[in-house]
């Protein structure tokens, strides 16, 4: 979960709100008595924050006593904490009745954003237009949490989109819940257009009921200005249900993108998740590095749904787990990291393990990554990438190619890299010619020291016949006056030499 600036405020000047949940609304429904029929006046007074945004439909709804819910933590409006334990009312909606509902006003545009709440949905029966429970929009732009009943086995929880241009989108699949039982859903707006619908199970740590659904994407129409509680999507044609559905505990979130939206307890005890990935270098994952005094990292994001993550702890190690390079380390909320300052030694590997702790100060799992080798020019091993992308030591880049010419050429391909995207493709059609085209580097600074090159070489089919009586040196070192060179013979057998 990712929290506000309000929020870090707050947790600064009162640590028991650890954990809170920060939303931009909050409707406790605790105003009124059983019975009451809801007016604006009920409904504002139990709103966070207060104000004259909440409507009530002329149909039949009222205050409850049945099927309330404690939230299991507070919640966080505006840089102000509600404990969220007022468990004593809920709202109660009577489906006998098209366009029973109540709505609020947000005030602005928000994309992405996600209503939730306690639902207890009532029997419905098998029809195809069944009534609809949640939904936010504007500017004819609808994102629905539907209760359906098609098959008669039901209730089903869908997403439904529409957009201003009448563009709309069902899920193709559905929840599967229970009448009579209290659930906390979520609707979901996000940032591409899609509707998204998922609910929990109070009774069971709020773990997740089925899979989420998602209402595909649509062209982006931000939602603006209302939400709406209740039988809203009338068709004129929607049968009563005879039966009743009940909410508590609305929360509102258009500010930090929560989703799914779910109540956290203010004593966080689970420790975060693992992060998923951790990867060497600062964006694809690499197998090597030519520096001695640096190594980075970057990983995925660990996730925790009831504090949220604080930040990272990053250690190296010359193993996997190990800290034998450098020990455990506080990082801020950040996904990548670059330790400089050190003293590595050519050819070793090193790997990174990266762990999350939460708002709660608790650490998770670490993940490692899979190492990076150091490979410095300046030692006594040198690589030769056949990627030729990205060669860096000693001078840069290769320095010529030489021979050219209309029977030899020499260019990259993609046909068999193996080192990278790319490998060094000889053409040679000339048979008559001592030598065809070569790839020359030489190294400034000179390497010092015992040299080891290793290369990928590939025979194309018909090798043997095509080279009969034939020796192709593919590969020499120079060094001073010796040189070191290994040949291809016809029966595709290596020749190592070495000439003084």
């Amino acid at each position: 979960m990712v929290f506000g600036a309000a929020f870090l405020v707050a947790l600064a000047m009162n640590s028991n709100v650890l954990g809170a949940t920060p939303v931009n609304m909050y409707q406790d429904m605790e105003s009124g008595n059983a019975g009451d029929a809801l007016t604006a006046t009920l409904m504002n007074a139990s709103s966070h924050p207060s104000g004259t945004s909440w409507y009530a439909s002329t149909g039949t709804l009222w205050v409850s006593t049945i099927n309330h819910r404690n939230l299991p933590g507070p919640v966080i409006v505006g840089g102000v904490t509600y404990n969220g334990t007022g468990g004593t009312r809920s709202w109660v909606f009577n489906d006998n009745n098209d366009l029973n509902y109540v709505s609020y006003t947000t005030g602005g545009s928000y994309s992405p954003a996600t209503i939730a709440c306690y639902y207890t949905p009532g029997v419905t029966i098998s029809f195809g237009n069944q009534f609809d429970t949640m939904y936010f929009g504007g500017n004819l732009h609808f994102s629905v949490m539907q209760t359906r009943n098609d098959d008669g086995t039901g209730p089903y929880l869908r997403a439904h989109s529409c957009t201003s241009g009448w563009v709309t989108t069902f899920s193709p699949t559905q929840i599967k819940v229970t009448s009579g039982k209290t659930y906390w859903v979520n609707l979901n707006y996000n940032s591409v257009g899609a509707t998204s619908v998922a609910a929990f199970d109070p009774d069971n740590g709020f773990a997740q009921v089925g899979s989420t659904v998602v209402a595909a994407s649509v062209p982006n129409d931000p939602i603006v200005s209302q939400l709406c509680f209740g039988r809203f999507d009338s068709h004129g044609d929607n049968p009563t249900a005879s039966s009743k559905s009940y909410f508590d505990h609305i929360l509102f979130d258009g500010t930090n993108g929560a989703f799914p939206l779910i109540p956290t307890s203010g004593t966080d005890t689970t420790p975060p998740s693992a992060p998923p990935a951790v990867r060497d270098g600062t964006g694809s994952d690499i197998a090597y590095t030519s520096f001695t005094t640096q190594l980075s990292a970057n990983w995925d994001a660990s996730t925790d749904a009831q504090s949220g993550i604080s930040g990272y702890q990053y250690a190296i190690g010359t193993t996997a787990g190990g800290t034998q390079t450098v020990n455990w380390t506080s990082l801020g909320n950040v996904t990548t990291v670059t330790k400089t300052g050190l003293s590595l030694t050519n050819g070793q590997t090193y790997y990174f393990g990266v762990k999350a702790v939460n708002g709660a100060g608790l650490t998770g799992s670490a993940t490692n990554s899979n190492g990076q080798t150091v490979v410095s020019g300046g030692g006594s091993v040198t690589y030769f990438q056949d990627n030729f992308e990205s060669w860096t030591t000693h001078g840069g880049a290769w320095s010529s190619v030489s021979g050219e010419t209309s029977t030899h050429t020499l260019n990259t391909s993609t046909d068999y890299a193996k080192a990278g995207a790319k490998g060094l493709k000889l053409t040679d059609t000339d048979t008559t010619s001592s030598y065809g085209a070569c790839l020359v580097k030489t190294f400034s600074p000179a390497i010092s020291g015992d040299i080891y090159v290793r290369f990928f070489v590939f025979l194309p089919t018909g090798y043997a016949s095509t080279n009969s009586g034939c020796t192709r040196r593919i590969m020499r070192v120079w060094c001073g006056g010796n040189r070191a060179q290994m040949s291809i013979d016809a029966s595709e057998r290596p020749i190592m030499e070495e000439v003084g």
